[in-house]
């Protein structure tokens, strides 16, 4: 090729590459047309990293990628690097021996591959320093390169618009970027969730510095040195929280907070003096930044990569952008906070005491109390204990968020937990740890401070409200003021729930046998047919009247009798399942539920409790007639199923009694 023609084909090589408008274009461009006018069959573009340390591979062509990703030649080393340092290219006709000579094993291996025989090693030189390096490869012998000044001038070309380009980026992106700070410090600022504040920051912070993973410390009390870690990766809908203890004593934090100015370490394996202990990472790079407000820390973000490199100043300087942002975002978020937080305090207080008023039910009581308190400051769990007194013990009597084998544990007052302990010293307990509470029993792992409150009725102790944080020290002295206020009430709502519980089930038992009285077993029959109706499932009534009662009581009065009755009641209570209903009809009748049940196994309920109660041998002797009628099979009529019922047991009683008839329609 001609000059005149080597000249216009430059002229056309500097039209592309600038006129193409991305780095990428301007690399591919390169590597192309460098194949394309020095006839060679492949390329690949070599760029130094910021620091100038060492060569890596931009942008090749005709090449396979898996080698090209894990290249990486030290300045002043291999071909490239010493091309670098004399500024002058290198032709390699033998490339195999040259990289054997060299103990290149691995690149050996890898040109083999490839079918390398030749390549030309150039310097890209920007007044007249090299930025990188340009290869090109030939899968023929190469005889002779004596196109050295026409590739001096393409690589000088390359340069300048490689560095072009890149100016070019530069400036874009830092627009995009201020305009992104822009958007994001309005977005930060608008909001009060700090969910979606640290969300967004730290989804901003990793995205503008290219990093792995970004957290945010926020020292929540420096003093006692608790602190709140937000910690974000890309792909997280939201930050992870945890909260642990650390008095920043050690380390990449204490020189963020000591100094309050930006920390940059390019390679944690080599960390130049800096103390990582209180960072778990062994390699990498990391850049921290205090976040200040009014002149003082408030928290420190940092960016991780997962392999060491330096950051720019660019980079830096944007974060500390972002996070005057997020520290004003955070401030406005904690303000409402406490607003909000006082405004709740205040209307739970109304809410529950109109709780107290419009609900006696004992349980739903207890839950609607329960579950507004958790609503409102968000504890991890809360529990109601109840005294037993006969036992002098405690037993949950209503929960949020605790484990199934805690809430059946028998808490022994005053020997065990702290909630033993506060029923016994009928005082308030407050433990900030419960790890080195001598009180505490291991329960749900991830609570960390625990309050205890008796529930107080003059002098007598009714129970206790107890309260579990997943925060150390997780509890304010207003908190545990309001709290208390609360449990004074509850005492006196537990209270009035519990005697017009006791009220109710009085109207419902019979005072003699303690058992349902026939109210009661009209409530339930009513109830067994709409489930037995819904689930299609059967169910028997058996109807109960004893044999020679009267003989009994005309004999030995009245009060044997009712011995009789008491004794004889807690013999058909053993005879049925707990799920089963037994109730005192009236006089010596007694009538049962079975639910879930056939025709027949109604019968052997019935006959294992007619054999036990004749199996008592009084004299006179004492048996009982049995009628059973089974839903919807005899009818599905609730009067009928009783009258049916009733009416095999008496003829039962006229066959003799000491037996069991069924419905017969």
């Amino acid at each position: 090729m001609g000059e005149k023609e080597w000249t216009g084909t430059f002229v056309d090589i500097a039209e592309q590459l600038l006129e193409k408008n991305t780095l990428d274009n301007v690399f591919d461009t390169i590597a192309r047309t460098a194949c394309s006018y020095f006839n060679a069959s492949a390329s690949s573009i070599m760029l130094f990293n910021q620091t100038r340390e060492y060569l890596t591979i931009a942008r090749s062509y005709n090449l396979s990628p898996e080698y090209l990703k894990v290249v990486k030649v030290q300045r002043g080393e291999e071909i490239a690097g010493k091309v670098c340092d004399t500024k002058k290219p290198r032709i390699v006709y033998d490339a195999v021996s040259l990289f054997t000579d060299l103990k290149a094993d691995f690149t050996v291996q890898w040109i083999q591959k490839e079918g390398l025989l030749s390549l030309v090693c150039a310097p890209m030189l920007l007044k007249d320093e090299a930025i990188g390096a340009l290869n090109i490869y030939f899968r023929y012998p190469l005889r002779s390169f004596t196109d050295e000044t026409h590739l001096d001038f393409f690589t000088k070309l390359a340069a300048l618009a490689i560095e072009h380009s890149r100016l070019i980026e530069e400036s874009q992106n830092k627009t995009r970027m201020f305009s992104i700070l822009g958007d994001i410090g309005l977005a930060l600022t608008s909001s009060f969730n700090i969910g979606e504040i640290m969300k967004n920051f730290l989804s901003t912070a990793t995205e503008i510095t290219n990093a792995d993973a970004g957290s945010l410390i926020l020292l929540k009390d420096t003093h006692s040195g608790t602190s709140v870690s937000y910690d974000y990766h890309d792909g997280m809908k939201e930050p992870d929280i945890y909260q642990f203890a650390s008095h920043h004593e050690t380390g990449f934090f204490k020189e963020i907070i000591r100094t309050q100015k930006i920390l940059m370490i390019p390679d944690i394996g080599n960390p130049s003096g800096i103390d990582l202990s209180d960072f778990n990472k062994k390699e990498g790079a990391l850049l921290g930044i205090p976040l200040l407000s009014k002149e003082k820390p408030m928290g420190i973000l940092y960016v991780y990569s997962q392999r060491p490199r330096q950051f720019s100043k660019e980079e830096a300087d944007y974060l500390t952008i972002l996070c005057s942002h997020a520290a004003v975002a955070l401030e406005n978020s904690r303000l409402y906070e406490k607003i909000a937080q006082e405004a709740k305090e205040t209307a739970i207080l109304y809410e529950i005491s109109q709780s107290f008023i419009s609900s006696l039910d004992f349980d739903q009581l207890l839950n609607n109390i329960l579950k507004r308190i958790i609503e409102t400051f968000g504890y991890l769990n809360l529990a109601v204990f109840l005294v037993n007194e006969e036992k002098q013990e405690l037993k949950m009597r209503s929960y949020i968020n605790y484990p199934e084998n805690i809430r059946e544990m028998r808490i022994k007052i005053g020997e065990s937990g702290i909630t033993g302990h506060v029923a016994a010293t009928k005082e308030i307990y407050y433990t900030p740890d419960v790890q080195s509470d001598p009180h505490y029993i291991k329960g749900v792992k991830e609570a960390r401070s625990e309050v205890c409150f008796p529930l107080m009725i003059g002098d007598r102790v009714i129970g206790v409200l107890d309260v579990e944080s997943p925060d150390l020290d997780g509890f304010t002295t207003e908190q545990i003021n309001l709290l208390a206020t609360l449990s004074a009430q509850i005492a006196i709502a537990l209270e009035n729930s519990r005697l017009f519980e006791e009220t109710k089930r009085m109207s419902l038992t019979d005072p003699l046998t303690g058992l349902p009285n026939r109210r009661r077993f009209e409530m339930a029959l009513n109830n067994e047919i709409k489930r037995s109706e819904r689930y299609r499932r059967s169910f028997a009534v058996i109807m109960v009247d004893y044999d020679n009662f009267k003989l009994y009581n005309d004999k030995f009065g009245h009060p044997a009798g009712d011995e009789i009755l008491k004794h004889f009641s807690q013999l058909m209570k053993e005879s049925v399942r707990d799920v089963d209903f037994l109730g005192r009809y009236g006089g010596d009748e007694f009538v049962m539920i079975l639910p879930e049940t056939e025709t027949i196994f109604a019968g052997e309920v019935a006959d294992r409790m007619r054999k036990k109660i004749a199996a008592q041998g009084l004299n006179p002797p004492i048996t009982i007639s049995v009628g059973i009628a089974t839903f919807p099979q005899d009818t599905r009529d609730r009067m009928e199923l009783i009258r049916l019922a009733d009416q095999a047991c008496y003829e039962s009683k006229q066959l003799g009694g000491n037996r069991i008839s069924y419905a017969a329609r």
